[in-house]
């Protein structure tokens, strides 16, 4: 009985992960391309699905685009169409000798994905009456943006990576705009209005979710640390491990698998509450998640983040508290094309879901504009710990980010500590000078070590002159 089991859940296994019998019988499209679409402009994007096997795919898009192919062993196809440079709408027809898949109202311009756990997920109308955004209603009312287009991924949990998905493109309007992600609506209105294309989000997000649940077999077991539940997933186990949207890759097979290679212009990435408590193991999963979806796709994609906001997150071992992870989310900086966004300066202590997101969504596109659309001498960042020297009783701190000039906070500059080697920390005096921070204290003859905001409830004190905070961090590892 339990041979019968396993082959039956490897056959279950296989279905999913290529395609149903159901699918191989008709001609079948990836559901990511329905009507009200936006694709990549400027590019080569790849549209597949299934089909009988060996017949003939034929795509064509009216702005005079075609290609075919041939149907796979496996029951699938797939092509690169080449598209224009922004604009719509257009349609697409997919053909077969006997079936035609006409998809209509397609626009031609930048497409973002959206993921993470709550702090992504919670929508412009919010989750009243504990969980709010800021003028919600006035800007639910006036989200009438037709170009905008969101595609939300429906919540699913699978132990193998998935190749479909439902769910469906939805224009902007203030019949629509309420259920879509606040930090991705404001990023994508920010696009917008700036770049005057239509913009598509692929938003796959769900809240309570730590970064493993979002990351493959494959790249977990790098790290090691999850091994033993992964292989409790196993179908061939006698009963297999109950899963959630908190075990390991479930997420990542279910949410993320499904639309890959849908082409992209980058990620943006709002998570960490989950893993708040297991601060040094972020420091390489969370790296290690920006590189997993990377070589999914294929593609060194753009990858911005928000840093944590100031909250009692009220760990269960009291010294791995909110802002150890925060610390650990600056090791993303350290691979290329990626940007944190600080928020040290827009929580919110009655909820680790900050109502403000209008600055987040404005914060990460500001990323988008420096690195991705030209404006090369815009500011997108807050400083950013740089390194620290030693001048006699003195330490001299110096920042990236730094953009125009460093300023304090109605020129108080608190919450730096320093400390020795024995690492007890103290309270720093602390002032600008050349645009950098110099610390001392009269308890301290000899300072190794700053941190700064480290505590689940400091704010930020320290700014650019562009308004942008600095973010946490610790420069004893």
């Amino acid at each position: 009985m339990r041979t019968f089991l396993f082959f039956l859940a490897l056959t279950l296994g296989l279905s999913a992960n290529c395609s149903t019998p159901e699918q191989q019988r008709t001609l079948n499209v990836s559901r990511l391309f329905s009507d009200h679409m936006v694709l990549q402009q400027k590019a080569k994007v790849n549209i597949w699905g299934w089909a009988p096997v060996g017949q003939k795919v034929q795509v064509v898009g009216t702005w005079g685009k075609s290609i075919s192919t041939i149907t796979g062993i496996d029951g699938k196809w797939k092509v690169k169409l080449l598209t224009p440079a922004a604009g719509g709408p257009y349609e697409i027809s997919i053909q077969t000798k006997d079936s035609t898949i006409q998809i209509k109202d397609v626009l031609i311009g930048e497409v973002w994905l959206a993921s993470g756990q709550s702090n992504m997920d919670i929508p412009l109308k919010g989750w009243p009456p504990g969980d709010t955004i800021f003028n919600s209603a006035q800007e639910i009312k006036r989200a009438n943006y037709p170009s905008i287009r969101f595609m939300k991924v429906p919540f699913g949990v699978s132990t193998i990576p998935l190749d479909s998905v439902g769910g469906k493109w939805v224009a902007s309007s203030s019949g629509t705009a309420g259920d879509f992600s606040a930090t991705a609506y404001f990023f994508a209105v920010q696009l917008h209005k700036k770049l005057k294309v239509p913009i598509g989000i692929i938003q796959s997000s769900i809240g309570g979710t730590p970064a493993e649940a979002w990351t493959s077999k494959g790249y977990l077991n790098k790290i090691g640390d999850f091994n033993s539940k992964i292989d409790e997933q196993d179908p061939s186990r006698q009963p297999p491990a109950k899963i959630n949207s908190n075990s390991p890759t479930v997420l990542f097979n279910a949410m993320i698998n499904p639309l890959i290679p849908y082409i992209i212009k980058g990620i943006i990435w709002y998570q960490g509450e989950s893993n708040v408590g297991r601060a040094q193991q972020y420091k390489r999963l969370f790296p290690n998640l920006i590189e997993d979806w990377r070589n999914k796709w294929g593609e060194e994609l753009p990858f911005y983040y928000v840093q944590l906001a100031p909250n009692i997150y009220n760990a269960a071992d009291q010294h791995e508290q909110g802002q150890k992870l925060r610390d650990a989310q600056n090791y993303g900086l350290k691979l290329p094309k990626t940007g944190m966004v600080s928020t040290l300066d827009i929580g919110y202590f009655k909820t680790s879901h900050p109502p403000f997101k209008q600055q987040v969504g404005e914060r990460l596109a500001r990323f988008a504009f420096k690195n991705q659309y030209g404006d090369k001498n815009s500011v997108a960042s807050g400083p950013i710990f740089k390194k620290v020297t030693t001048s006699g009783n003195k330490l001299i701190v110096e920042f990236n980010g730094i953009g125009s000039g460093l300023v304090a906070l109605a020129n108080r500059l608190e919450n730096f500590e320093i400390a020795g080697n024995d690492s007890v920390y103290v309270k720093a005096d602390a002032k600008i000078e050349n645009n950098k921070v110099i610390l001392s204290s009269s308890k301290i003859s000899a300072p190794l070590f700053v941190r700064y905001a480290w505590g689940d409830t400091k704010i930020a004190t320290l700014f650019n002159k562009e308004g942008l905070p600095a973010a946490t961090f610790s420069s004893e590892k």
